[in-house]
């Protein structure tokens, strides 16, 4: 894949009454009827909420039924898209299924870690991470200690990189076009091969007394939020 410059995940909330299955069913259904084509699109992935919590300690439930993930070769090419008659028709087709207009979190993606060759590995999980800073630090400070000494941590464990897939992740930008902000001050995506090695994961002594302290010297859990998601890639 081509050099990525910019990634939007766009966060979805369900209609009142429509399960999260349903939810994803009808959209997916969509996709093969008006999928999702653009200019300098690199990637699209469609991540529907997968039965069960998230194992990060102290995380409050999100709101969100899905979420979708596009990797762009420019920011302008997705800032071009967005402001887009072409993105207000793909939009007002999958509205009915939303409670409002999608919020979002857009920026430069960082690839902390990826182990190569699992692409057709079919019992991936994802947990997407939407944290908050704590408002005593500066953004550069917020996203330093995430990306860096945060990441190291996360990658540390005595069995982590036989159970982790990949590790990315995105501090927040600004967003083009009508896009709705959100509190978040980034987006991170955490793949694991399988539900069971990331119960695994979670449950080691490293994550209780190593990498779960880390996290309130940079977010505020109170406010941050994830969800346990299955990623289907819908492009290329």
């Amino acid at each position: 894949m081509p050099a990525i410059a910019y990634k939007l995940t766009m966060l979805l909330e369900a209609q009142p009454g429509l399960s999260a299955g349903d939810f994803a069913g009808q959209w997916l259904s969509l996709e093969q009827a008006d999928p999702l084509r653009a200019d300098g699109l690199l990637g699209y992935a469609f991540d529907r909420v997968h039965d069960g919590a998230v194992p990060i300690k102290s995380t409050p439930p999100s709101p969100y039924q899905a979420a979708t993930e596009l990797w762009w070769a420019k920011k302008r090419d997705a800032a071009d898209w967005f402001i887009s008659r072409h993105f207000e028709r793909w939009l007002q087709r999958r509205l009915p299924l939303m409670r409002g207009r999608p919020g979002a979190v857009g920026g430069e993606p960082k690839l902390i870690w990826e182990r190569p060759d699992t692409s057709r590995l079919t019992t991936r999980v994802r947990i997407l991470v939407l944290p908050v800073a704590l408002r005593r630090l500066t953004v550069a400070q917020f996203v330093a200690h995430w990306t860096g000494a945060h990441a190291a941590l996360a990658l540390g464990g005595p069995r982590t990189k036989q159970r982790l897939l990949r590790l990315e992740d995105t501090p927040a930008a600004d967003l083009p076009g009508s896009l709705m902000r959100t509190p978040f001050d980034g987006i991170g995506a955490i793949d694991f091969e399988s539900l069971e090695s990331m119960r695994a994961e979670f449950s080691e002594h490293y994550y209780h007394d190593v990498l779960a302290p880390d996290e309130p010297k940079f977010t505020d859990s109170s406010q941050s939020t994830a969800l346990l998601t299955t990623s289907l890639r819908l492009f290329p």
